[in-house]
Order: structure tokens, then sequence, then C-alpha cells
């Protein structure tokens, strides 16, 4: 009599304290609910190197390229579950602000150790190929870059852009200072060799054909001289304004689309491909 008596006890305890388990998830679930609810929204701002009022005011015309990042961008950002605000302001200036954290994003980013420190690679979008454009008349006088000494006139450049080791060398040398015509944007640089202001510029060797393709005057007066640097180029993130997860969310969403069928897709329509 004894025995059964505490078999029941036994049992019923046993259902007390499931019911209490049962009652301790139900009164649980809706706070993790909520805490999900008021993660914050992954919202993204980027960079790109023009906008449309600037090119406007310039009298040029928005390159193709402008488009092509944007679409970029907004793979890489659908994909890793992100909302994307693009905004134009000069390299340099963007170059800050990434730094600073007050933008997330970037594309066509040449890597450095000192840029390491404070942008997040995230992945490859394309090849740069760095050439030197020269005006017809002045191509017989450059062999090789330290040969812009022998021209009459200075060379446009972009500001804090990178285009191999040997022209970080060059820029850092006196001599070679009044042959260095620093613009802060493409545009800007592009304007320059429109007003006969320098002599050729370094260009990338697809940014040279594509406003070749849109300039037909310059193109039959400026051309392409020699080859600098050749590497690939990334979209980069902020350390400063994006956490580690975050960072690894987009490492993770642009390696799902890159090279895939919508990645091709969009770099078939503007001409450009993975090379």
């Amino acid at each position: 009599m004894f025995t059964l008596l505490l078999r029941r006890l036994q049992i019923a305890s046993s259902i007390g304290l499931l019911s209490c388990g049962l009652m301790f998830v139900m009164l649980s679930t809706p706070a993790q609910a909520v805490d999900r609810a008021v993660e914050p929204a992954c919202h993204l701002l980027a960079h790109l190197n023009e906008n449309k009022e600037t090119v406007a005011k310039e009298g040029l015309t928005l390159p193709r390229w402008y488009e092509l990042h944007h679409r970029l961008l907004t793979l890489l950002t659908d994909e890793a579950g992100c909302t994307l605000e693009v905004i134009g302001s000069p390299w340099s200036r963007s170059l800050t602000l990434l730094q600073q954290g007050k933008i997330d994003l970037m594309l066509t980013m040449s890597y450095t150790e000192e840029r390491n420190q404070y942008a997040d690679f995230i992945g490859i979008h394309y090849m740069e190929e760095s050439v030197l454009v020269l005006h017809k008349d002045q191509l017989a006088k450059v062999k090789q870059l330290a040969d812009i000494k022998l021209l009459p006139g200075p060379i446009g450049v972009l500001r804090d852009a990178f285009y191999g080791a040997a022209f970080e060398q060059m820029k850092t040398e006196p001599s070679y200072q009044p042959f260095l015509q620093y613009a802060n944007s493409l545009t800007q640089k592009l304007n320059m060799l429109q007003r006969h202001r320098v002599l050729g510029m370094i260009e990338d060797k697809t940014q040279f054909l594509e406003w070749s393709r849109a300039y037909p005057d310059l193109a039959a007066t400026y051309q392409y001289s020699l080859t600098l640097h050749r590497a690939p180029v990334y979209i980069v993130a902020s350390r400063s304004s994006l956490t580690p997860a975050r960072r690894q969310r987009l490492h993770q969403a642009w390696q799902r689309v890159y090279g895939k069928p919508a990645h091709l897709a969009i770099l078939a329509e503007f001409g450009w491909s993975l090379e």
C-alpha cells in the first residue's frame, strides 16, 4: 500500500514539473520573438565615385559603369538581405568616410596593407588594368612610366588611387610632382583632358575604352601607351561601421552570387566579363 502511494506521488510530481516546463516555454517564446523583432535592420550606405549632378555640370555623360556598379551593389545587398543607399563623393573623401565608419561599402578597391586596417575585402568584382593614355603626339617620348618627366606637361591621376608599386614610389619623389595633376573624381580627370590641361592620364583600360566610345574626338587624339599595373579590385566593407557578423554575412552573400547566372547577366548587359 505504501509503495503504491509513493508511486502516485512521483507521477503527480512529474506531471507538475512537465506543466511548469511547458508554461516556461510558452512564456519565453514571445520574449524571444520580441528580441528578434527589435534587431537593427540591415541598411547599408555605399559610395560611387560619380554623381549625376556633377557629371551634368561638367557637360559630360554619366559613364555606363556607374549603373553597372550600382547593379552589382544591389545584387550583393539583396542577397545579404539588406537595403541599399548609394551616394556620390570624391574617391579620397570616400576613403576617409569608410575609415571613419560613415559609409559602409565601396567598390574597385585595390588591396594594400594600409587599407586592410579599415576595409574588409568582401570579394573580387573586377580585374583592373591601369594604363597610361597619352596625346598621340607624345607617344614616342614615353617607353616606361619614369619617362613622363620627358613630357612638356603633366598627366592626370586620381587622388589616392593605387596604380601599382612603381607609381607609389614615383609619386613621393619631388622631381615628379610637376608632372602629376591630381583629380578628385574620374569625371574631373576626364574634364582636364577635354580642356587640354593635361597631356594624358592614368586610367583603367576598360574605362579608357568606354570613354573612347562615348567621346570619339578624344579617342582620335589620345591613345593607349603602356600598361602600368594589373590586379583584382574588390568590394569592401567598413570595419568601423559594420560588425564582424554583418561583414561575414556580406562575404557569404558575394560568394553565393559571384559567377552565377544573375551576376553574369548583369556583366553581359554592360559588355563586361569576369576577367
